[in-house]
């Protein structure tokens, strides 16, 4: 039983743009992408994370910085 493992949860982010891809009508229609992104509910709470990105949060990294977080999801990803 597998009952002390934790649980697996979705960013927030990536929870909005799964509701986003709902609202659309699902991923099962064609074209849901192109819905969601000529999406006109700009009253809508969620609209401005509606491409699974936060919008307010950018981080300009140098290409050292980007390697060595590389680097460190690489050794985490190996231990487990």
């Amino acid at each position: 039983m597998n009952r002390y493992q934790p649980k697996k949860h979705k960013q927030p982010v990536k929870a909005i743009r799964e509701k986003c891809i709902e609202c659309m009508g699902g991923r099962e229609s064609n074209g849901y992408v192109k819905r969601i992104s000529e999406c006109v509910s700009e009253n809508c709470p969620t609209y401005d994370f509606r491409f699974g990105k936060h919008p307010y949060h950018t981080q300009n990294l140098s290409l050292q910085q980007k390697n060595e977080r590389r680097e460190r999801l690489r050794k985490i990803k190996i231990h487990d």
